[in-house]
């Protein structure tokens, strides 16, 4: 089965590197409501070995298609999250199910470390809780459905608050 992997190199040295990793949405088991993913998303890692830890450092780029809350169109949004985890490659196996955000101790018998959880909780905490085609989408309609970004339609709706009704008394005595 594929996943996103990061090679643990546990050289002796200290060292950084730029990795780069791309995976399939279907792989990531990458699902959301109201949003389809589609195409592979990529992560771009700076890695740096220090001591015993992989400080991983970087950026997840998650094409997604998405239904303006205002017009209902459908549209693409590249999301960009960023990715910060630490990997202890000389942590002991009883403290691999470590609490700490971000801090993980590596399986002292794999030579990978699997990012699918992490990738998937960013780009899901990414989601626009209310997207929008563009910030000036004029929306739809509320009386007729038209797409105000399209065309004009000749509804009236009158918006008053009915805080201001005994001024309209005010106006009609004067």
């Amino acid at each position: 089965m594929h996943a996103m992997k990061l090679e643990l190199k546990r050289t002796s040295e200290d060292f950084s590197q730029k990795v780069h990793l791309e995976e399939t949405p279907d792989v990531l088991k990458l699902q959301a409501e109201g949003a389809k993913f589609e195409k592979p998303i990529q992560v771009d890692l700076l890695v740096s070995k220090s001591k015993d830890q992989l400080v991983c450092r970087g950026k997840i780029s998650a094409p997604v298609g998405l239904e303006c809350s205002r017009c209902l169109l459908e549209y693409e949004e590249n999301l960009s999250a960023d990715l910060d985890f630490v990997v202890d490659l000389a942590g002991t196996p009883e403290n691999m199910d470590s609490e700490e955000d971000g801090y993980f101790v590596a399986d002292p018998s794999s030579a990978f470390f699997v990012i699918d959880d992490l990738v998937r909780e960013a780009i899901i905490l990414s989601l626009p809780l209310k997207p929008l085609c563009s910030e000036d989408c004029n929306g739809l309609c509320p009386v007729c459905g038209t797409d105000l970004n399209k065309s004009r339609c000749h509804c009236v709706i009158k918006k008053i608050d009915p805080r201001w009704d005994k001024l309209k008394g005010l106006k009609k005595r004067t």
